[in-house]
């Protein structure tokens, strides 16, 4: 009978650090997944953070836009609620890997560049950036013309279609 308790008392002492060899394990695979996430957050968000002009005119350099150097500067307020024009040009910024939905009702930065080499408009088109502090939240092409005005997204636009920006 002491045998048979013994070897109970082992079963139960065997199926506990199984248990617990599993709720630590799946406990660091969360921690893991967690930490991988911050960097790959804090990468993307260093990665679209400039500190001055210089750096945001050369980030647009890479996608092959020639600039005029000096930006239009405005602070604007990202309405509280999005009406439904807003919400479509947030999904612009989404399909970009931006959201301004955190940044609602907060005022932010808009740097808008007029674009020199566009192909077929040589007037009237920019680029804007939006910004929140140094962190680039936002970015689009907009052509202002009342015909065949748009707007599209920067980085889908140059780095994912047709569109060939020659570099001079």
């Amino acid at each position: 009978m002491n045998r048979e308790y013994s070897d109970g008392r082992e079963r139960r002492r065997s199926k506990g650090k199984g248990l617990f060899i599993a709720i630590l394990l799946i406990i660091l695979g969360g921690l893991a997944l967690f930490v991988f996430t911050a960097k790959d957050k804090a990468e993307n968000e260093k990665r679209f953070t400039f500190e001055c002009n210089a750096e945001r005119v050369e980030f647009l350099n890479s996608f092959g836009l020639i600039v005029e150097p000096e930006p239009e500067t405005e602070d604007i307020l990202i309405p509280a609620e999005f009406t439904p024009s807003y919400t479509e040009y947030n999904e612009l910024q989404k399909a970009q890997g931006f959201d301004l939905l955190p940044y609602s009702g907060k005022d932010v930065t808009l740097y808008r560049y007029r674009i020199l080499n566009y192909p077929d408009i040589p007037e009237n088109i920019t680029v804007n950036l939006l910004f929140d502090d140094h962190l680039l939240i936002g970015a689009d092409i907009t052509f202002n013309d009342a015909e065949k005005g748009f707007t599209k997204p920067l980085i889908a636009e140059t780095m994912q279609s047709s569109l060939n920006l020659d570099v001079k």
